[in-house]
């Protein structure tokens, strides 16, 4: 598409010609920029892509997308626009031919369960209509191909690219975790979403958000660019969502709902419910994954799947990889991972474990959650009895000291128990080492990540999973 194309289509402020060059690739990242490709400019919290304009146009770029004034390069054509991440979104769209107008989209959004959910969905579309794309937490699976994205919810360009590789293959289904920011951000604009489901609310992204309000809001921007909306009425946001799309498929546990599971039983680490009279098997043991099961099973079956055809693949597809996770040993240890980041999180976690069982917990909060979220946290910990090892868990431009400092206030309000032990490899080692048989050690935090961000968004490498391992080894 060239350049007097794209003016056509989008919305702009002026506008340079210089060359006469047909673009079929757009990135916001001048690292990734290819031979005559647009690199769009976006002025962020922590960076600004007009710093790296020199360096797109070495790497090839021959259309530069700004909002600042800045210098201009003979036989490299520009484009001034208001806002560069709308921009992004319009152009994306339009070189990759808004392929999300030509598969079946949905997409999650909610403070938990969003992973799971979207899993759940991506799961039952492969294994009921042969295939699916997966864009979230965990990275992108198109099909059975894992591809690393760097944030729950991509820049559009990239999952624009995405959703145009699944279409090139023939996948017909696509589930997105749409996160506050991605939505916040035009990340999604323009796309076609089929379903949009809300899974809960509940204190977190204080620092970007600021309110509670303004997160509801982020949140509603999926359901109001989706043909069907999906959502937890037992939720109070939900019920917020419900009255503003009346229309709504509804699903809970404790409202009356068009999906409601009724008489839940744990047995042998796995769930058994029933929804409309149908029986399902699910593998997992947290009750509050029922709830991710619930919306996987409203967008099945309102594509005209079955009940009974929908339990018989739920049954098979139940793990979930670090989310309540349990790790396999010989010490006679409950040890689970799971992702929990949110006071809500960790309360559920907490909740799942069954009553009566001594819980140890390793754990510490991001570096960009507000001093009252991490109370909250220690305070949760401290009410459900949680003996608490404070570690690290991305610190990022706070420290270490602080962010166990806030946690300790709450767990110390509440009369809880803790010990502070900085480095995470040492605390999970102290809490296999203090727990008895039976006993749960909970894992919390890092999940799948591979990484920890002990300065700014510096990555070195971590994951929880092989440092249990060499733990469980040396023991």
């Amino acid at each position: 598409m060239k350049l007097l194309d794209l003016l056509d289509k989008i919305d702009y402020v002026s506008y340079k010609n210089q060359n006469d060059i047909d673009f079929n690739r757009v990135t916001y990242d001048s690292r990734k920029v290819k031979k005559n490709g647009i690199f769009v400019a976006i002025k962020g919290k922590e960076t600004d892509g007009h710093r790296f304009i020199e360096s797109a146009i070495e790497k090839g770029a021959a259309l530069i997308v700004h909002t600042e004034d800045i210098a201009y390069e003979e036989n490299i054509s520009y484009i001034k626009v208001k806002d560069s991440r709308f921009a992004l979104g319009e152009i994306s769209n339009l070189l990759t031919g808004f392929p999300s107008k030509n598969l079946r989209l949905i997409g999650v959004t909610g403070t938990n369960g969003k992973t799971t959910t979207a899993t759940f969905i991506y799961r039952l579309f492969k294994k009921l209509d042969g295939s699916c794309t997966n864009i979230g937490t965990d990275g992108t699976f198109i099909n059975d191909e894992k591809i690393d994205t760097p944030n729950t919810t991509p820049e559009i360009s990239e999952i624009n690219e995405i959703l145009r590789r699944s279409l090139d293959q023939a996948i017909k289904n696509a589930v997105i975790e749409a996160s506050s920011h991605g939505l916040y951000l035009h990340r999604l604009d323009g796309l076609d979403f089929d379903y949009g489901i809300f899974t809960n609310l509940s204190m977190e992204h204080m620092d970007f958000h600021k309110t509670m309000e303004n997160y509801f809001k982020a949140k509603m921007l999926l359901l109001e660019n989706s043909k069907k909306q999906v959502i937890n009425i037992d939720d109070a946001y939900g019920k917020r969502a419900k009255e503003i799309y009346k229309a709504a498929i509804t699903f809970s546990i404790n409202e009356d709902s068009d999906f409601r599971a009724y008489d839940i039983k744990t047995i042998d680490k796995h769930l058994e419910f029933y929804v409309n009279r149908q029986k399902f098997i699910l593998n997992r043991y947290a009750i509050f994954d029922i709830y991710n099961a619930l919306a996987a099973i409203a967008v099945l079956f309102s594509e005209g799947y079955s009940l009974e055809t929908i339990a018989s693949c739920l049954k098979e597809i139940g793990d979930v990889k670090s989310r309540f996770e349990f790790i396999e040993n010989k010490l006679g240890i409950n040890i689970v991972i799971d992702f929990a980041h949110t006071p809500i999180a960790f309360e559920k976690t907490y909740q799942a474990v069954e009553k009566g069982k001594n819980i140890i917990a390793v754990y510490g909060m991001s570096g960009d959650r507000t001093s009252e979220i991490r109370r909250k946290v220690g305070e949760i910990s401290a009410k459900n009895k949680v003996f608490s090892v404070l570690t690290l868990d991305d610190p990022k431009f706070d420290t270490y000291e602080n962010i166990a400092a806030d946690i300790a206030s709450g767990i110390e309000s509440f009369g809880g128990q803790y010990i502070m032990i900085k480095n995470r490899k040492d605390a999970i080692k102290y809490a296999l080492t203090k727990a008895k048989k039976g006993d749960f050690v909970l894992l919390l935090g890092k999940g799948e990540e591979n990484f920890l961000k002990l300065k700014g968004n510096e990555k070195i490498p971590y994951n929880e999973k092989e440092t249990v391992k060499e733990i469980l080894k040396d023991l």
